[in-house]
């Protein structure tokens, strides 16, 4: 199965298109889809918080489409938070307001500003519950898609998604959605054995290496990142329970911006906070998220630091060289995605580095 990420603007648009790999010829007629979410669309206009005099953006290079219409219709629109460079209401309401397979899952704030625009069916959009751990092994506040096998003797497969937040974050900016995607297949004896989970996310290459129809592929999503100790629980018990680990994709800012105190502090964890996700879960590839260039112009912006981290610095910590093969990194890839610019991550029966394609303009 694959991963192919895709940015859709300079800022934390993205499209992810999770497709299966069959172990067995497919049937005459049979074909498995891929299954794509949107994260956080802002295709066109500026994203005004609060008013323009406070801040207002806009994008320097414009997005790759310039409506949601120009993609194939998303299986899900997932928002990670109410600000309206994540929750744009113009871009989202490209959407058909009702019918179609599109479902729209956005945070508790978002999912009450959507409704209060009076414009989708309400049964288009699902408030994200957030995530909390539980005795139970499926969590109740974990949103789970079931994906029909294409086959009558199959498998079913999976999506599941949650909201991840810090308490007393005053900003609302520091939160992350987690996705894991586990592929339909067909009957498989030699699938059959059983699954023994690691005890921690760090334990998991030494324990066990379940076969291609047992492991999932995962995803966090934190724009504006999110301090590990609110992802580990989720970790040792729902990525760990899925067997999706190590982490397929962290989507986290490379940039570490702040205002002042009074202006809500941290803006950006970026490379500083993202480092100790990416390290704790073994992550594959690092995707920089929210680090484009935009025109912002308002109050806010005149007290913004920004402190820059090139993909470069980056890789020199989470991607050292190989002692043995100085010409080749071991760890973590590091990855910056021009607009428009793809890149697909592959998992076989074993996901090691390297698994990863540029598909189109990526800058890696």
């Amino acid at each position: 199965m694959s991963l192919t990420v895709k940015h859709l603007n300079s800022d934390a648009s993205f499209l992810l298109s999770f497709e299966p790999i069959s172990t067995f010829p497919p049937s005459p007629g049979q074909k498995q889809k891929a299954f794509t979410i949107v994260l956080d669309p802002w295709l066109t206009g500026a994203s005004t918080i609060w008013h323009s005099k406070f801040s207002i953006s806009t994008h320097k290079k414009p997005s790759c489409v310039s409506s949601l219409s120009e993609l194939p219709e998303p299986d899900l629109v997932i928002i990670s938070q109410d600000k309206t460079d994540h929750c744009h209401a113009p871009t989202l309401k490209q959407l058909p307001a009702s019918g179609g397979k599109t479902m729209i899952l956005a945070e508790p704030g978002a999912a009450k500003t959507i409704r209060g625009w009076k414009y989708f069916d309400s049964s288009k959009v699902v408030t994200l519950p957030r995530w909390e751990k539980t005795k139970s092994k499926r969590n109740s506040a974990i949103y789970r898609i079931p994906i029909p096998s294409p086959t009558p003797n199959g498998t079913p497969g999976e999506v599941t998604v949650t909201w991840l937040t810090q308490k007393l974050d005053v900003t609302g900016l520091h939160s992350a959605v987690g996705i894991t995607y586990r592929p339909p297949a067909v009957t498989n004896p030699l699938a059959q054995m059983p699954l023994t989970p690691p005890a921690s996310p760090q334990s998991y290459q030494s324990t066990f290496s379940p076969s291609v129809a047992d492991r999932a592929l995962s995803v966090i999503f934190s724009p504006h990142g999110c301090a590990y100790n609110i992802l580990k629980p989720y970790a040792e018990s729902h990525l760990v329970s899925e067997a999706a680990l190590p982490l397929t994709a962290l989507l986290h800012c490379f940039d570490r911006i702040t205002n002042p105190w009074y202006l809500g502090g941290n803006i950006c964890a970026g490379f500083p906070g993202g480092l100790e996700i990416a390290q704790n879960l073994c992550a594959k590839t690092w995707i920089s998220a929210h680090d484009g260039d935009k025109l912002t112009k308002g109050f806010a912006a005149s007290k913004i630091v920004t402190e820059k981290y090139e993909r470069e610095d980056v890789e020199s910590v989470i991607s050292p060289r190989s002692p043995e093969f100085p010409h080749k990194r071991v760890g973590t890839e590091a990855v910056v995605l021009d607009v428009g610019g793809e890149v697909r991550l592959s998992q076989a029966m074993h996901f090691g580095p390297g698994d990863m394609t540029p598909v189109s303009n990526p800058e890696v």
